[in-house]
């Protein structure tokens, strides 16, 4: 795609998107305001869900004892060095993918607010029920929950759009999974967790991370331009 194409003159919708990075460094103490965070959870409530399910519950925690638990309860979790996703081939960890553990956990240190995502399981009943189905209900139930999925992450996309339009920059962080159990204990949490949209403000906005894949494999145009 031109450098062109890629600029939007007066689309604030568009810049916003391409404007968004994943930022995990120079937060600072400011606090966010309440009247924002209940703006941000609303766009995360507005996504859209499949068959309107809404398989989302969000845990919004502005407690930092209660960010720093969560912390530490991924910084003590076993296999923390390896915990990264694995191959459905082999089962064991992706080769060549780095742990960001330890990186994720002094995140929630840092922030000053993260909402936790849960998956209600509208219509897979969660991953446990997946992994108990039967071979014959398997696909079915993966594709129930493969919807859920689709639809949490617009509603994540949502809360991280309408946050970096108040000037918020973060990270979503799927680590949190690795402590999954202790981090639903002190949320009182009882679905399945997705991670964690950790927010804030930083000097180092303009200096985030966000991997761009090219556009040739990735985007097949019919017919070909």
């Amino acid at each position: 795609m031109s450098s062109a194409a890629s600029k939007h003159p007066g689309n604030s919708v568009v810049d916003l998107i391409l404007r968004r990075r994943s930022v995990r460094h120079g937060f600072g103490p400011r606090p966010v305001p309440t009247e924002i965070l209940e703006q941000v959870v609303r766009c995360g409530l507005a996504a859209p869900s499949s068959k309107g399910g809404s398989p989302w519950r969000f845990h919004v925690v502005t407690d930092r004892t209660l960010l720093a638990d969560c912390a530490e309860a991924m910084e003590t979790s076993e296999g923390l060095d390896h915990y990264v996703p694995g191959s459905a081939l082999t089962g064991r960890p992706t080769p060549g993918l780095p742990s960001t553990v330890i990186e994720s956990a002094a995140v929630l240190r840092n922030v000053p607010v993260a909402i936790f995502v849960e998956d209600t399981g509208p219509f897979s009943q969660g991953r446990d029920a997946l992994l108990a189905a039967s071979a014959e209900a398997r696909a079915a139930v993966l594709v129930g929950y493969t919807f859920e999925v689709v639809g949490v992450g617009a509603a994540i996309e949502n809360m991280w759009l309408a946050a970096l339009s108040h000037g918020l920059v973060g990270v979503f962080i799927g680590d949190v999974l690795i402590a999954e159990s202790a981090v639903k204990a002190r949320l009182g949490a009882t679905a399945d967790l997705l991670g964690a949209l950790a927010l804030g403000y930083t000097h180092e906005a303009e200096h985030g991370h966000m991997v761009r894949n090219s556009d040739e494999g990735s985007v097949l145009w019919h017919p070909p331009r």
